[in-house]
């Protein structure tokens, strides 16, 4: 396959490459440069609507001038009387006069077109780009590919701007040209937050669009009824010239997407999308301007302002969890504020002043409970970590020697936490498809599983110091790989880094233990005179100033934990970090790329849990073990079945790239 070099490749021709080529161009930055866009589409149909608000004097308006189809100085909701939006205007742009445009551009600097669809993009010694036929390198790339909204996780609030509209002709009656319908809810809602946006382009032509905010998609021949019944109703007998339909992603917390130091993503890729309105335009040319500014490339992304982005958040928790109550706040907001105002709150152009004072005239009780959701969503990943901490700190129960150092409500704390989670996390193997590619626990899934835990089974009996090294070496990788999946860290020094400092500094701090559960199973550790306890203390530093560099709280929190337990035992230790962080991450990971519920994945795991418990009684049984032997044997057993488990954890990863 042969290899075409460009100085520029534009994946993607949507309006966020179209406004960045314009832009390029005000700026010489195509001159004399090899360029190429790469997109199936020809574009040669107006299958978009562009909309935004500004005054004359604003840059943004100078330069689109020329394409502007249509402005309204007025904005009407429901059947209200209109209110002006002076000094701004709403403006309207059709896409295939964007798309027109920047065909001049190729044409003036002779841009290539290679109808073809991106599947792969990597960052090597140049950027290489794959497509079915043909493979492109490239000094820069300006990626506008739809992100892929199926990695979000499902704890995050997103739902889609959905909308179906029609163009059409009013026989009857006639339209107000300067007044824009920016909300009209005289629709049924159907759970949702469901309103019909009118833009009249002559006094009997206009856009009349069915809009729902919500988890479910709109549906074309329910919103054309809709449409009808609102239409006939409102305006009489219509003709209809045209349709057009779109759905854009709602989300509070965009899926991270790949780049590089000349790899830049535009559009929704970038995050240009506002995520409680779907208005874009204004920021793909903001973000153009930034990537232009002062005549040279820079691979730069817009910076939210987190205080309107907290506002975006509250609204999609509320859009999410209570969808009807998206109406009243909307009407509310236009009866309590000018249209002028809200324009301005949407452009993140207000204070907090007037922010605060605006809440307090809404359903304030609503948004306060969005609040503590969103409190709860920003922070649930420190909330296991804190609760462990505060376990080792409250617990006052009385250790026995016959368990090893654990009292009997931390056996039966950390025994129900394996039954819940500790195992059935390692019992959803078969769902990674590593092993199987059917899904199931079947009879080649289990040969496979046992083929690789014989092994380690049989070392532990010969060679225990050897089974014990094999053991720390693969956990040390997977604990450590399972955690940078969580802190989204793309490092695999990093993960066996952690894995390492985490067993090392546990052992250390524990010596006296670990020595004690290594001689039950005849592993016999030489004894050196030196503080095992500060030394293993003395190795957190090092994952303590990473977490710090990284800037990632519960890392942070995880290494406090570890500080605070020193007087608790080691399995006390290892089993609350074991279970309540390493089992819960990897249980939500394959959760969250599964898309199941977390009972489905109980119901996943059932057989695969009993059968291993099953086992471990069977063993524990013929073997006739005391209690402490049995606890230390019960860790040789957990090795053993965990090999497989980090084989198929480790492929998945690397397969499905949480990072």
């Amino acid at each position: 396959m042969k290899n075409h070099h460009y100085d520029i490749i534009f994946v993607g021709w949507g309006a966020s490459t179209c406004i960045l080529l314009i832009e390029m161009a005000k700026h010489s930055l195509l001159n004399n440069k090899k360029l190429l866009i790469i997109e199936p589409s020809e574009k040669l149909e107006n299958d978009k609507t562009f909309c935004f608000w500004a005054n004359r004097k604003d840059d943004i308006y100078k330069n689109f001038s020329t394409i502007i189809s249509k402005s309204w100085t007025s904005i009407q909701i429901n059947d209200n009387e209109s209110n002006p939006i002076d000094p701004t205007e709403y403006f309207h742009v059709d896409s295939i006069d964007l798309y027109n445009w920047t065909r001049k551009i190729m044409l003036k600097y002779n841009i290539e077109h290679s109808r073809e669809k991106v599947f792969k993009i990597e960052e090597k010694e140049h950027l290489n780009i794959n497509t079915l036929e043909k493979k492109y390198t490239s000094d820069w790339i300006f990626d506008s590919r739809p992100p892929d909204f199926n990695n979000i996780p499902n704890g995050d609030f997103n739902i889609s701007q959905s909308f179906f509209g029609l163009k059409v002709e009013l026989k009857e009656k006639e339209l107000d040209q300067s007044v824009y319908h920016m909300m009209d809810f005289r629709i049924p809602q159907e759970k949702s937050t469901q309103f019909v946006y009118i833009l009249p382009y002559t006094s009997n032509s206009a856009l009349i669009e069915l809009t729902r905010f919500g988890k479910k998609i709109i549906d074309k021949l329910e919103a054309e009824k809709e449409l009808d019944k609102f239409i006939t109703k409102n305006f009489g007998s219509y003709k209809v010239i045209s349709k057009e339909e779109g759905v854009i992603p709602m989300s509070s917390n965009l899926p991270e997407q790949s780049s590089g130091k000349k790899w830049v993503n535009i559009g929704t890729r970038a995050g240009n999308v506002k995520p409680s309105t779907g208005y874009a335009f204004k920021n793909m040319y903001r973000h153009a301007k930034l990537i232009c500014d002062q005549g040279v490339l820079k691979a730069k992304k817009l910076k939210p302002n987190k205080r309107f982005l907290f506002y975006d958040q509250l609204l999609l928790i509320i859009l999410t969890i209570w969808p009807t109550k998206g109406k009243p706040i909307f009407e509310r907001l236009f009866n309590v504020k000018s249209s002028y105002f809200v324009l301005q709150f949407l452009d993140e152009k207000t204070s907090l002043k007037e922010e605060l004072s605006m809440f307090y005239k809404l359903q304030i009780g609503i948004f306060i409970k969005s609040i503590f959701y969103w409190f709860y969503w920003k922070f649930k990943k420190l909330l296991f970590p804190i609760l462990m901490i505060a376990y080792i700190l409250l617990d006052d129960s009385i250790a026995s020697n016959e368990l090893l150092n654990l009292s009997s409500n931390n056996l039966a704390v950390l025994t129900f936490g394996l039954l819940i989670i500790g195992i059935p996390h390692g019992a959803l193997d078969h769902l990674t498809e590593i092993l199987s590619k059917k899904n199931t626990i079947n009879f080649k899934f289990i040969f496979y599983y046992l083929l690789m835990m014989v092994p380690i089974l049989l070392i532990w009996f010969w060679v225990p110091t050897l089974g014990l090294v094999f053991f720390l070496i693969y956990s040390a990788w997977h604990f450590g790989q399972t955690e940078i999946n969580n802190w989204k860290i793309d490092s695999n020094a990093i993960a066996i880094f952690w894995g390492i400092v985490l067993f090392s500094s546990l052992f250390l701090i524990h010596f006296e233990e670990f020595s004690k559960i290594l001689l039950i199973m005849n592993i016999k550790i030489p004894m050196v005179n030196f503080n095992y306890v500060l030394i293993g203390n003395l190795l957190l530093i090092f994952p303590f100033l990473t977490a710090i560099y990284f800037q990632k709280l519960e890392w942070l929190i995880i290494v406090a934990f570890f500080l605070l337990s020193n007087k608790e035992s080691l399995l006390l230790t290892f089993g609350l970090y074991f279970i309540f962080q390493h089992s819960r991450i990897g249980w939500m990971h394959l959760k969250n790329k599964l898309k199941h519920t977390h009972l489905k994945m109980f119901k996943n795991a059932l057989p695969f849990n009993i059968g291993a418990i099953f086992l471990y009684l069977i063993a524990i049984y013929y073997l006739n073990l005391a209690p402490e032997k049995s606890i230390a044997y019960f860790f040789v057993f957990l090795s053993a079945i965990s090999f497989p488990h980090v084989i198929c954890m480790h492929f998945f990863y690397k397969k499905n790239s949480i990072k």
